[in-house]
């Protein structure tokens, strides 16, 4: 009867073993890393086809934690713009290991009305993707254009390795879209997409980003 119970106590005392390493394994396997780089975004609304460009508005650095957006991205008279352009501004080396996603919204009237819905980007974490097609509330040439950076602690097994980000505009309520077009990786430092224009390059009517990321 002793015997029996030893080896019941061992059989115990493995089974605690197995399923307590792994928790471990299952806790080691959680433990994958978010973005290696502080980072901001800037975004710019041109006229004229392109040669007539305004001030570039930019967000909050990754860093500071917070989901602020940029000020209202509007061309020079604030008035139906032909193109916009996205900067991926990169600080090296300045590990945050957070996950983000990217917001952007169009609005009328200069950016004092008509305000469209946010559309957002899947997480990094996720694996990124596009947002939704970002209008004013008729869908129609609107005049001002804003992004923002939202944050949350990284929760997923696998690691960013690196990112850029895509920027493309639509026509005639998002039924037209233009080409796409992509900043550098952050890896190679960030820096500016090519110009999005719809087909005509004339009063696009929505826009929306995408988050391309590489994990392993």
């Amino acid at each position: 009867m002793k015997f029996k119970s030893i080896m019941l106590m061992c059989s115990l005392g493995v089974s605690i073993s197995t399923f307590a390493a792994e928790q471990i394994d299952s806790t080691v396997n959680l433990a994958g890393t978010g973005s290696n780089y502080d980072f901001r975004i800037g975004l710019q609304a041109l006229d004229d086809r392109g040669r007539d460009p305004g001030a570039v508005e930019y967000t909050k650095y990754l860093s500071a934690g917070s989901n602020v957006q940029s000020d209202w991205a509007v061309d020079r008279d604030a008035y139906d713009p032909d193109a916009l352009r996205l900067h991926l501004s990169v600080l090296n080396q300045i590990p945050t290991n957070r996950d983000f996603r990217l917001a952007i919204q169009a609005a009328d009237r200069g950016g004092r009305g008509d305000f469209g819905y946010w559309q957002y980007t899947p997480w990094a974490s996720e694996g990124g993707g596009w947002s939704g097609m970002a209008f004013d509330t008729d869908r129609f040439d609107p005049d001002a254009f804003r992004i923002r950076i939202e944050t949350r602690a990284w929760n997923s097994s696998r690691s960013l390795s690196d990112f850029r980000i895509g920027l493309r505009v639509s026509d005639r309520g998002g039924r037209e879209v233009g080409n796409s077009t992509f900043t550098p990786w952050a890896s190679n430092g960030g820096g500016w997409t090519d110009l999005a224009t719809d087909n005509d390059a004339y009063d696009f009517d929505g826009f929306e980003v995408n988050l391309e990321v590489r994990q392993y």
